[in-house]
């Protein structure tokens, strides 16, 4: 996820997963506050290096369980499924609220829930037991597996890896609008010739970009070392995932077939917040769907079970909950050893700066209190996940949430309260989550102040087709008084921002996945026809969309 403390909601898909990121706040759910509990009075924060963690029983585990309650209703998240990893055993399985909004199912520790982002280290450590097989090296040229592949430079295309493909520094920035516009069109050949059109935007090796595209190809390429025919590198990849990784792990239920989730009778549906603070579903299919376009960067569907024994391989250094070897210790590491410095942002807690400071390949490190950390988060329309684990402690933690603007300040704030729990620590994370939370509430509410009406007559000369070069076509619309951005798969009503002067600054999304604060503006060109202009936030600033008209909707648009 993006450190920003507001941003556009589209730009949490897929995300990168720093634990220095708070997701966007949403209006809380009413609900009774836990019972505190009677746990022994904790020490003041200190160095932990080779502390060992207290045993997650008695007290502490009542403690944290209501934490993990309150927080469910405190921040307004539907449902959660939580799992903790200690000693090589799980030791804790449970599931918290309901698999569906307005509904009575309730998230148990089996229930299925798309991890997202989460599922880039689980690629890594596929393509660590190609590696494994000699059938790939990480120095592997990615033009060599996949003869397509190409950069905006010619001289980096031939100079890229497998290995730089999972580093997130090879200079290609994050791009998500081109994937969430027209996704259902988005094969692995076209999402290979898209990155050809992209712009690299920092040397090689220089900075931390984390790009979806650059990530997905990546696995790509290992699939096809590891025997994906050219011309169905999507199935291969899967294959190779279920193969190398999800059966010797045991892990029967998790899947990338929206299908075998359905078939499977627990299963949460996806959930995500509109611009007014309102929570709603999300279709899963168009949730599967959006994913799948860059399936090795974040479209497995697991459970918090079956992730807490890929967490236990992981903290065995390779070795299955059975006693499988499934990867060499050596390329398990390879895919933990830091790429990319993650830039702190200015004014961030150290605790949040110190728990991710580097990017590796498919994780995120750092240090919590001198304890290395290991971690990654991952959303995708609907879901938000965390993974996260102590290796020299032996303590992990799984959190797979079914959405909402609360979901990644949940998994946050438990997964903290777990540590603080178990190495005998004050609260820590509540005390500086408190004005980060008050910030963002400001923010939006300040925000939803200057929402204003929609003026038929001013946006009836921008009503009409649009075109991108690699967003597509898109349609702006008046339908029932309401001005609305479609771009086929998804669409959002937008409406109209105002300073003090009552003046139209520009319009913003309202629902979901584009809800948040970038502005669209519309303007004549000087071709004198009329454009649409979208500034989306990125790691490096943002980015500017230019959508050229094409011509009018009459059927679609009515006369205002």
């Amino acid at each position: 996820m993006q450190r920003t403390a507001i941003i556009l909601a589209g730009l949490l898909a897929l995300a990168a997963g720093l634990p220095t990121a708070i997701a966007q706040v949403e209006t809380p759910v009413p609900a009774p506050s836990a019972t505190p509990l009677a746990v022994p009075p904790a020490s003041p924060v200190a160095d932990l290096a080779g502390v060992s963690p207290l045993p997650l029983t008695g007290a502490r585990r009542a403690a944290f369980e209501a934490y993990a309650a309150d927080a469910l209703n405190r921040l307004g998240v539907a449902g959660a499924s939580v799992a903790v990893v200690q000693g090589g055993e799980v030791v804790y399985a449970q599931g918290f609220g309901v698999t569906a909004l307005g509904g009575t199912d309730a998230v148990t520790p089996d229930t299925l829930m798309m991890i997202g982002s989460v599922t880039k280290s689980m690629t890594s450590t596929m393509a660590a037991t190609v590696v494994d097989d000699g059938e790939l090296t990480w120095d592997t040229p990615l033009v060599d597996l996949l003869p397509d592949f190409a950069v905006a430079d010619p001289q980096l295309t031939s100079q890229l890896t497998v290995g730089d493909a999972f580093c997130a520094c090879t200079g290609l920035p994050r791009r998500d609008l081109e994937l969430m516009f027209h996704f259902n069109d988005l094969t692995p050949d076209r999402l290979i010739a898209q990155v050809a059109t992209l712009p690299l935007t920092a040397p090689y090796g220089q900075a931390f970009q984390y790009s979806n595209q650059m990530y997905a190809i990546g696995g790509y390429a290992a699939a096809a070392a590891a025997g994906a025919a050219p011309d169905d590198l999507y199935s291969g990849y899967q294959l190779a995932m279920r193969q190398r990784l999800l059966n010797p792990i045991g892990m029967p239920r998790s899947t990338f077939a929206l299908a075998e989730v359905l078939a499977s009778g627990d299963y949460a549906l996806p959930h995500a917040t509109n611009l007014d603070g309102q929570l709603q579903r999300v279709s899963p299919l168009v949730d599967e769907r959006f994913a799948s376009s860059v399936a090795p960067a974040g479209a497995l569907w697991s459970s918090a079970r079956e992730m807490a024994r890929y967490l236990q391989m992981e903290l065995a250094d390779g070795v299955a909950p059975n006693g499988t070897r499934v990867v060499t210790a050596e390329n398990l590491a390879r895919t933990r050893a830091p790429r990319a410095a993650i830039p702190a942002q200015p004014g961030l807690p150290a605790l949040f700066a110190e728990t991710g400071d580097h990017y590796a390949m498919g994780w995120v490190t750092g240090t919590y209190h001198s304890q290395p950390i290991i971690s990654h988060s991952g959303g995708t329309l609907g879901f938000v996940s965390e993974v996260a684990f102590l290796p020299e402690a032996d303590l992990g933690i799984v959190l797979l949430t079914n959405g909402g603007q609360g979901a990644g300040t949940f998994n946050y704030a438990v997964q903290f309260r777990l540590f603080e729990l178990l190495f005998d620590q004050s609260s820590e994370f509540d005390a500086l989550l408190g004005p980060v939370l008050e910030a963002q509430t400001a923010q939006l509410g300040e925000l939803r102040a200057q929402l204003g009406t929609v003026d038929p007559a001013a946006v009836a000369p921008y009503l009409g087709h649009y075109e991108h070069p690699t967003l597509g076509e898109v349609a702006v619309a008046l339908r029932d008084g309401k001005l609305i951005f479609d771009a086929g798969e998804i669409r959002s009503e937008m409406r109209p921002q105002v300073d003090e002067a009552g003046q139209v600054v520009g319009y913003v999304f309202m629902d979901p996945p584009l809800a948040g604060p970038t502005p669209v503006t519309f303007r004549q060109g000087d071709d004198g026809r009329p454009e649409v202009i979208a500034e989306v936030p990125d790691e490096g600033g943002s980015t500017t969309y230019v959508f050229t008209f094409v011509g009018p909707d009459l059927a679609a648009t009515p006369t205002p």
